[in-house]
Parts: C-alpha cells; sequence; structure tokens
C-alpha cells in the first residue's frame, strides 16, 4: 500500500494475501522518530500520541501510537508505508488489533507476511520509546486460548482462496450453488493479488482500435507457424483453423495485427515446447474470450478500453491490463489487487463462505471413491471439518516458492532460492490430491523469469521503469554492455540466456519514447530511481558510467540495435519496429536476473477441470483449477497466460461442480 494512510487501520476488511512476499528472514531495527530510552531526560510520559519507525519489505513503516494516561494503547495508525497493497495492509489491520487486545507487542507475526510484521511492530516499539515508556510493559506473550472444531455441511468446498479460487466460488454461487472456501493463509489472494494483472485473449476488436498494426516480421511468424508438419491429428486441426483465420484476414485485407484464439492456442502450444495438452489449450485460448466478457460485465473488473500490449515473454500483443485509475484511483496498486477484491465481492455476493486460517490436511472420500469433504486444521488447534454433497475444488496455486520442491522436480537444475511467488506457493496441493489418487504431470517444468529484482534479494518482477510497457520496447545487455539474446523471446529463452551472463544478470534498458507524458507515473519513476532500482542518463554514455559498463560497448550495442529495428533486420531475431529504437532522453537502466516464477507442472485435469487418476479415468467430484494444475502451459508458460488460465478454468471447475 502506498501513500500516507489517514485514519487507523481496521479489522473490518481481510482481503489479502502473503503480505511481504519475500522468503528471506531479516533483521529489522526499531529507530525512534525522536529520541531513545536512554537518551530521555523527561520523566516518562503517561499518555500522548508518539511516533516510530520500522523497516519493512518496500520501505520504512511509520506508525502513531495513541497512549492512554494509565499506559495502556488504545489505537494505533499508519502513518506512511508502502508495503504492498492488499498484503501488506492486511497483516497491519491484524496487528493493530492484537496489539491493542493484548496490550503487547509480543505477538505472532502474521503467516507469510514476516518481514511487514516485524517491521510494523518495530515501528510500535520505537513509537513506544519515544514516548518514554518501558517496552517491558508491552512485552507480555498472551496465552493462547484452543479454539472450537467446526463441522460445516455444503455442495462445494474450495481449497484456496487465490484467483481460481474465488473465480470457482463466484461462479459456483452465481449457479445456485452453496460454497465454501478455505484459506491457509490468515488473508486471501494468494498469488494472484501479487502480480501486475496482465490478461492475454485475443481481441481484433481492442487492436483495430488502439491502432496496432501488421508488419512482415510478424506475419512471417504466422506464416512459418501454420506451415509446420506434424502426425499429430489434434495439432493438425488447431494449425487448419488458424489458417483459416489467418486467410480470412489477409482476404479482408486489414492493416491491423492479426489474431484469433486458435493463433492464441497454437502460440501457447509451440511457446510450450509442444508438449501441453491441446484439448486444455484450445478450451483455455476460447475461454478466455467468455472469461473476459464475464469480469468485465459481472464481477466489474475495469480493464483499460485503449491499451493492449505484450508482456514479456508474451510472445504476441494480447496482453489486457487493468484500469487502475478506473479501479483505485491510483497507479500505485496493482492489478491482481483488483482481481482478488471484485472477485471476493463476488463470490460473497452469491453466497459463499471464506475461512482464513484454515489448512487443509486431508480430502474425504466416500465408500464410492467420491470426493466428498475436506479437513482443515487451524492455528488455534482447532479443526474445520467440511462435508460437500456435490464437489472439492483444489485452487492452492503452484510451488515455487517451495526450494526443496523446486529442486527436487528440476533434478537439481534449479538451485535458487530466489522466487516472485506468494510465501504460500508450496504446493501442498499436489500432496493432498495424490493421496486422493490424483495423476501428476510435467513437474520438472519450472518456469524461470528473467526479470528478477536482485536489489532486494526477492525476486519480484515489477520494481522497474517500463515494466508497464510492452516488452518490445525492452532492449537487454550484460554488464558487459553488450546483446546477448531477442527481447521477445520466451522467458526460458531468456532466462537461460541470462544465466550464462556475468554474475548471471543483464541490465535491462528503455528510453523515454513510451514514457514521456505520463505524468501519472512520474512519482513511481522517481521512487524506482531513488531506492536504486533504475539508474537514468540523459545519454547513453551517461547510462553507462552510472550502470558501471564500457560506455564504447553501450553505445555500439544501442546503435546497432536501433540499426537493426529500422531496417527489419536484427542481429537476434527481434521482430523489427521503429517505435521500439533506443533514442528519446532520459534513458533507463535496471539491473535483473532469473527468478523462480511459475510451475507449470501439477495435477492432471481435463477440459471440465476433473482430476484424473494414473489411468486418465475422472476421480468423482474432484476438481482442480490454476496453477496447481499441469498440462496448459506445457514447458514454458507466454507471459500474460496465467491470469486468463486461472479465470478460465476456476469458471469452469466452478460451474461443473455446481451442475453436476
Amino acid at each position: 500500500m502506498a501513500g500516507i494512510m489517514a485514519a487507523a487501520l481496521t479489522m473490518s476488511s481481510l482481503a489479502g494475501c502473503s503480505g511481504g512476499g519475500s522468503q528471506a528472514e531479516t533483521t529489522v531495527a526499531a529507530s525512534a522518530e525522536t529520541t531513545t530510552a536512554a537518551e530521555t531526560t523527561e520523566a516518562p510520559k503517561a499518555g500522548g500520541t508518539f511516533e516510530g519507525s520500522g523497516t519493512g519489505r518496500n520501505g520504512d513503516i511509520k506508525v502513531a501510537v495513541d497512549v492512554e494516561a494509565d499506559g495502556s494503547i488504545s489505537n494505533i495508525q499508519v502513518l506512511e508505508s508502502e508495503e504492498t497493497a492488499g498484503i501488506g495492509d492486511t497483516a497491519m489491520e491484524q496487528l493493530i488489533k492484537a496489539v491493542v487486545d493484548n496490550q503487547s507487542i509480543a505477538v505472532d507475526s502474521v503467516s507469510g507476511a514476516t518481514i511487514t510484521s516485524e517491521g510494523f511492530l518495530a515501528a510500535v516499539e520505537a513509537a513506544l520509546i519515544s514516548g518514554g515508556l518501558d517496552v517491558k510493559d508491552y512485552q507480555t506473550v498472551a496465552a493462547k486460548e484452543a479454539g472450537e472444531d467446526m463441522l460445516l455441511d455444503t455442495e462445494i468446498v474450495i481449497v484456496g482462496a487465490g484467483g481460481a479460487g474465488l473465480a470457482a466460488a463466484a461462479s459456483a454461487g452465481e449457479k445456485g450453488a452453496a460454497v465454501v472456501v478455505l484459506e491457509k493463509m490468515s488473508s486471501i489472494g494468494g498469488n494472484t493479488r501479487l502480480g501486475e494483472g496482465t490478461y492475454n485473449v485475443a481481441d481484433m476488436e481492442l487492436l483495430e482500435s488502439t491502432g496496432a498494426k501488421t508488419t512482415a516480421d510478424l506475419e512471417k511468424e504466422v506464416e512459418e507457424a501454420i506451415a509446420a508438419e506434424t502426425d499429430d491429428e489434434k495439432y493438425k486441426a488447431l494449425i487448419e483453423e488458424v489458417k483459416q483465420d489467418y486467410d480470412a484476414w489477409k482476404t479482408s485485407g486489414s492493416e491491423t495485427l492479426f489474431d484469433s484464439p486458435s493463433w492464441h492456442a497454437l502460440q501457447t502450444c509451440t511457446g510450450g515446447g509442444e508438449i501441453g495438452d491441446l484439448d486444455l489449450i484450445n478450451t483455455f485460448a476460447t475461454g478466455a474470450v467468455d472469461s473476459l466478457k464475464w469480469l468485465k460485465e459481472d464481477v466489474g473488473v475495469p480493464f483499460k478500453e485503449d491499451y493492449i500490449f505484450m508482456a514479456i515473454g508474451g510472445k504476441w500483443q494480447r496482453g489486457h491490463q487493468i484500469d487502475l485509475i478506473k479501479a483505485t484511483g491510483t497507479e500505485g496498486d496493482n492489478g491482481g489487487n483488483v482481481y482478488i477484491t471484485l472477485l471476493e465481492e463476488q463470490a460473497v455476493k452469491s453466497g459463499a463462505e471464506i475461512y482464513t486460517d484454515a489448512d487443509v490436511t486431508e480430502i474425504l472420500m466416500d465408500d464410492s471413491g467420491r470426493a466428498c469433504g475436506v479437513v482443515a486444521e487451524r492455528s488455534d488447534g482447532s479443526t474445520i471439518t467440511v462435508h460437500a454433497s456435490k464437489a472439492v475444488i483444489l485452487s492452492t496455486g503452484g510451488y515455487a516458492a517451495n526450494s526443496d520442491l523446486v529442486y527436487q522436480y528440476s533434478n537439481g537444475a534449479i538451485t535458487t532460492k530466489m522466487t516472485s511467488c506468494a510465501v504460500s506457493s508450496t504446493g501442498d496441493g499436489l500432496k493432498l490430491a495424490e493421496a486422493a489418487g490424483a495423476n501428476l504431470i510435467d513437474l520438472d517444468q519450472i518456469q524461470v523469469h528473467p526479470l528478477g529484482d536482485p536489489i532486494n534479494d526477492c525476486g519480484c518482477v515489477a520494481q522497474f521503469v517500463g515494466n508497464w510497457l510492452s516488452a518490445q520496447y525492452y532492449m537487454f545487455v550484460n554488464k558487459e554492455g553488450k546483446r546477448f539474446v531477442k527481447e521477445d523471446g520466451t522467458r526460458y529463452e531468456m532466462s537461460m540466456a541470462e544465466l550464462e551472463q556475468t554474475d548471471g544478470q543483464m541490465w535491462l534498458i528503455v528510453d523515454s519514447s513510451q514514457i514521456a507524458g505520463d505524468d501519472s507515473r512520474t512519482a513511481q519513476i522517481e521512487s524506482l530511481i531513488a531506492d536504486g532500482h533504475t539508474f537514468a542518463g540523459d545519454t547513453i554514455e551517461e547510462l553507462a558510467e552510472k550502470i558501471g559498463v564500457d560506455a564504447t560497448a553501450l553505445k555500439t550495442a544501442v546503435d546497432t540495435y536501433n540499426e537493426g529495428m529500422k531496417n527489419g533486420s536484427d542481429e537476434f531475431g527481434k521482430a523489427a519496429s521503429q517505435d521500439a529504437v533506443i533514442a528519446q532522453a532520459p534513458f533507463y537502466a535496471s539491473l535483473r536476473t532469473p527468478t523462480v516464477h511459475h510451475t507449470m507442472g501439477g495435477i492432471q485435469i481435463n477440459a471440465d477441470a476433473q482430476v484424473l487418476d494414473k489411468d486418465g479415468q475422472v476421480i468423482s467430484g474432484l476438481y482442480a483449477a490454476g496453477e496447481v494444475t499441469g498440462g496448459i502451459h506445457g514447458n514454458n508458460r507466454l507471459g500474460g497466460n496465467a491470469y486468463s488460465d486461472i479465470m478460465t478454468f476456476g469458471r469452469i471447475a466452478g460451474i461443473n461442480a455446481a451442475e453436476q
């Protein structure tokens, strides 16, 4: 959450997820705004409002603590914070209540929000010290009371309250089904909450309205794809569909960039190494169109009406972006947060009951082998047992934040513990599904994103100037100032090439041609430069000096790149475009490194989102959707495909479970 919070946070809304988003444990030092207790010469104050700050995940957290004359804490107000909207702020809401209720700062960190929690509690401690109060009086550990076990009867129980789970809950509720959602974290949102929210879908109408033009290079890419030969009948059929769509587009004489659901499906297949399930891929690409309409018209998600772009590793210009100004009034939020907030509202409006702090440990099966419920454990030692008369839906996310599983499933090839994913992405659903007889596929297919943030060692992929731009405007150079890969390749291509460079890092460079005039981004750009996530220069030579690369090498690389963009012949094969040249000052550079970003393998499902066993047979009553599943993305997920995947198959799971 960026900016100033004018009023004290309350517990009225728990719409967050794993705060912080980093796996690293850090030591947080409290810092008083005024004086420490040792420096205080006045008598301790018995009451008043005192300020202090602590270090959170994204920067300092500043609080004001109201202390009554008897020394009791009556209120805590967050004055300044850069913690992630819907994640860090939710953690602080819970901590405010815990501190006030227990009159103690010795309260547990919020699950999945360790760094934010420690920073907030350090800020409260600093405030008490600045008021001349003895912090020992506020360090009593509150006794934990055992909770009461719960037994719930419903029609559908959903495990996991991220994007896929909430889409399933809302869709099932719209069909009249009774729904219970269980989330293991202390708040909802999962990995969905953390992302920018790019939604890939073929949309010729939007392409035309934005003036997106075809080029010879892009047409050549389509023509080469539909000229491919294969013995796979489903693949042949898909190629034929694309050919028909493309021929119709050519006949029309349109100058707008070509696209269609079938072309989206074919690129998803080829971009994933042609190992994906074509039934799932076709369902994904065609279903994404209907899901977009549902998100707009029923859920109320506002997408930009005049913008469509190519996400990094997306291969095509079909990324739809959330209109943050319309949704939240500020560009400081992120699109993932918008999805979760609105999907939760839709799910609750449709009758869903959502329980957090509910870690599902078992899927219940009846004598016929049908999934009929789950058992969850809570942090207070109690359990929630849910009996579901229709179905169990697994939407627990992937395993990118489980370094042991990543290392195991990659056969030791991926050793980094850096990830851009939420700490909740630990692969719990795989174990649950396997115990119920499910088949797991493609577990060795793990995506490493080339744009991880090495500055905070957190793996975030959004902290750089230009992250909101189409990837076609990016230029990559290594620490020697030389290009080494095409910037519009797959994430796998780019990450593998990046790992071969010095320190496994690269500089991402953009100019101001697509940034100038966008005043809404000024504060964000200034903050990224101030925090050291981006460097700026009025000339390429000045930029080279600031980032420590050879100026002559960088200037040569930029000039050669620009010439290729202008004459249509790039040395690394990037689709040439005059708009992609690096020519307008100021120029920006951000250091990037690979980070574990997505796990393509998981539970095997069919196109109806039903879970399959090792013999390919449906496990009655068991559905799955989202990153917990496998078969859609092959060995590489195209950038921008995740949100359309989780929304589409979340809806499919919810609707089919409700109608069975």
